[in-house]
């Protein structure tokens, strides 16, 4: 049987590892320089093809503990230090269950970052799971973690073993951390309603995610933000993405049946974008003229829907090879470009709105 998408350590795992900070990566030689030995010294020490003296051991071990430094099973794997493997973890709950129309994107992702690996000359890891201590000896040169949650348990477990790490959008708790490859979640949402707005939509119902991620939260911001500098009220749902076409039908039903109804919806999730088609259709409303429906997420359900549905087109295979590109760049101890812009999505205008 497969393992979920998502599972994390255990709370009695992460009790003693506080709330590490990223800073400069803790190497063997800061070890070997602070207990005063030689870094073969350090090596044998974990390695245990050599024997060292129970003091020297001794001292090692306690600078590692006090420096945090864990060996990074590559290093041990091969002189270079490099095993040519590189590990994708997945953080969104549903990231590889259902249908593949429905995880698309994640689809697009994982081909982008395997290619891009690949071109290098090594290999892509998909790690289901850190609740499995076996996977923590699969000696990958460092990480990538896609779509990590506020405060995420599994950016924290990599940073304290001293892992090369690298987000696919930013810990939303954490915005300071370096090594990040980002889209630009303001510049989709506002363009995508200032069109709305300017093709006549006056009440727009937002449904976002549920899920604890950079993507769920400023979608959400920025929607908030939009309606209170034009004065209205905001009308948000949030809905898990796993519930898919019918949870959206059922969660806007209701909304599409007041008198006061609202005249545009936007999505987070193609899937949301096609379910409220199908109960506007159902209530008898016209598409556009009653509502307009737009996605932050194009997929086959927008794209195949009728009417097609407007949606943002991510730049889903320049993330990943962004993605990748500054690990290696980690992994070869450059430091991450100042200042590099959030990649940006294009929009297609469809029937859904009128265009």
């Amino acid at each position: 049987m497969s393992r979920p998408a998502l599972e994390t350590v255990s709370g009695e795992e992460f009790e003693q590892m506080g709330s590490p900070r990223r800073r400069g990566r803790v190497t063997i030689r800061d070890v070997a320089e602070r207990a005063n030995v030689s870094v073969s010294t350090v090596s044998h020490t974990f390695s245990g093809k050599r024997p060292i003296s129970e003091e020297t051991r001794r001292r090692v071990l306690e600078t590692a503990e006090e420096l945090r430094y864990s060996p990074n099973p590559s290093a041990q794997s091969l002189k270079l230090g490099r095993s040519g493997l590189v590990g994708l973890v997945l953080r969104p709950r549903d990231a590889i269950a259902g249908s593949i129309s429905g995880t698309e994107t994640i689809v697009r992702l994982i081909g982008a970052i395997a290619v891009h690996v690949v071109e290098r000359n090594c290999a892509l890891v998909l790690v289901p799971s850190f609740g499995d201590a076996s996977l923590r000896q699969v000696p990958v040169d460092g990480y990538i973690v896609a779509g990590p949650y506020g405060s995420d348990p599994v950016v924290d477990e990599l940073l304290e073993r001293n892992l090369p790490t690298v987000m696919i959008e930013e810990d939303p708790d954490r915005p300071d951390l370096p090594w990040v490859a980002a889209l630009d979640h303001a510049d989709g949402m506002t363009r995508i309603l200032d069109g709305l707005e300017a093709r006549g939509a006056r009440n727009i119902l937002a449904i976002v995610g549920k899920e604890n991620n950079a993507w769920t939260r400023y979608s959400r911001e920025v929607f908030l933000d939009w309606s209170k500098r034009r004065g209205r009220s905001p009308l948000v749902e949030e809905l898990y993405e796993g519930e898919g076409v019918q949870g959206a039908r059922l969660l806007v039903e209701p909304y599409l049946a007041r008198p006061d109804r609202p005249d545009a919806v936007v999505t987070s999730a193609g899937r949301f974008a096609a379910g409220v088609a199908d109960i506007a259709q159902k209530l008898g409303l016209r598409i556009p003229q009653d509502l307009m429906i737009a996605s932050l997420l194009d997929s086959g359900y927008t794209r195949s829907h009728e009417p097609a549905i407007t949606s943002l087109q991510a730049p889903i295979e320049e993330l990943g090879g962004r993605a990748v590109a500054l690990l290696f760049d980690e992994l070869d101890g450059r430091q991450p470009a100042p200042d590099q812009e959030p990649l940006k999505g294009v929009i297609e205008w469809r029937a859904s709105t009128g265009d």
